[in-house]
C-alpha cells in the first residue's frame, strides 16, 4: 500500500483567493513591506500548478474578463524576509451563489480564509445548516484563519470551530503574546472553538475549553525563505487535527512543518524535504506521538 493511501482522508475544502507569487532573490533588500503594483499572469498557470500537486479545482470558480491576483516577492538573502508587490485588478469575491454548488458531503472540514466578511459569514451558515441533517460525527468542521490586521475581521471571531489567529492581528487587539492572545479570544469564541495563535520564531499556542497549551519553534539552521510559513502552519496543524490527534501535537506539528518550510527555497524543494526526511507521510504517527 502507497504512503498515501495509507494515510487517506477525506479532502478538505479551502476557500477565498489564490495569488501567483513570482519570487525575485536579492542578496539584501534595504526597505521591506513597501508596496506598489505589478503585472497579472494567466489563470491557467495556477490551474496546471495544483493539478501537479494533486489539489482538486473542481471547485473553483473562474470569473470572465478577469486575471487572478498576483504577487512579486522580493527575498533577502541577508534575513531571509520579504517584500511582497502586489496587484488585484479587481477579480470580484466568493459569493454565496457560487458556494452553494459545493457538494459538501465530500468533505469533513472547510477552511476560510478571513475576508469579505459579509459573504464568508453566509458561508458559514451554510454550512451550520447542512450540519443539522448530519448524523453525529459526520458533520463538517469549520475553520477560519484572521490573519489581516484589521478591525473589520472581528464578526468572523466567533464563527468557527478552529479559529487560526494571526500575530498582526493579536497586535492590532492589543495583546503582546500568543498565550495571552489565546486566552483573551477563547471569551470571544463559540462554545467549544479552539483558538490557535502561531507567533512566529517564538512558536504557537492553542486553547480549547480553558486548556492552554503551546508548542516552540523548530527553526532550521538558516532561514532563507519566509513565504508560506504561515500556510505550512495552518495545513499541517489542519491535518493533524482533522486526523485525530491531540491539540498539542497537532500545533507542534504545525510548528515542525514551518520551521523546515523557511528553510528551504520554494515548496518543490519543501516537499523533497518532507518526503526524504523525518516527515515522511508513513512516519508522521510518530512525529506527532499517536498515544498522546
Amino acid at each position: 500500500m502507497s504512503e498515501a493511501a495509507e494515510l487517506a482522508v477525506a479532502p478538505v475544502l479551502c476557500v477565498g483567493h489564490v495569488c501567483v507569487d513570482l519570487m525575485n532573490v536579492t542578496a539584501t533588500y534595504p526597505e521591506e513591506d513597501s508596496k506598489v503594483g505589478t503585472n497579472t499572469v494567466p489563470n491557467r498557470f495556477l490551474l496546471d500548478d495544483f493539478a501537479k500537486y494533486g489539489i482538486r479545482t473542481d471547485s473553483v470558480v473562474e470569473v470572465e474578463g478577469f486575471s487572478c491576483p498576483a504577487s512579486c516577492v522580493i527575498l533577502s538573502q541577508a534575513t531571509g524576509s520579504r517584500t511582497i508587490i502586489h496587484a488585484n485588478a479587481g477579480l470580484p469575491e466568493l459569493t454565496p451563489a457560487d458556494f452553494s454548488t459545493v457538494n459538501l458531503s465530500e468533505f469533513k472540514w472547510v477552511h476560510f480564509e478571513g475576508r469579505n466578511v459579509e459573504n464568508v459569514s453566509k458561508m458559514i451558515a451554510h454550512i451550520r445548516q447542512h450540519n443539522k441533517s448530519m448524523p453525529a460525527g459526520e458533520t463538517i468542521t469549520i475553520s477560519v484563519e484572521v490573519e489581516k490586521a484589521k478591525a473589520e475581521l472581528d464578526p468572523l471571531i466567533p464563527l468557527p470551530d478552529v479559529l487560526f489567529v494571526s500575530k498582526d492581528y493579536a497586535k492590532l487587539k492589543g495583546y503582546t503574546n500568543m498565550t495571552d492572545t489565546v486566552k483573551k479570544l477563547q471569551e470571544e469564541v463559540r462554545p467549544g472553538c479552539t483558538v490557535i495563535c502561531p507567533w512566529g520564531e517564538v512558536g504557537a499556542s492553542a486553547g480549547r475549553n480553558g486548556e492552554l497549551v503551546s508548542s516552540p519553534a523548530f527553526p532550521p539552521k538558516a532561514v532563507v525563505d519566509t513565504l508560506g510559513a504561515g500556510d505550512t502552519f495552518n495545513a499541517a496543524t489542519i491535518f493533524a487535527l482533522s486526523q485525530g490527534h491531540s491539540l498539542t501535537n497537532s500545533v507542534t506539528f504545525g510548528c515542525r512543518l514551518a520551521g523546515a518550510r523557511v528553510g528551504v527555497v520554494g515548496w518543490e524543494a519543501f516537499g523533497d524535504l518532507v518526503c526524504k526526511s523525518d516527515f515522511k507521510l508513513t512516519q508522521i504517527g510518530e512525529v506527532l506521538g499517536r498515544g498522546s
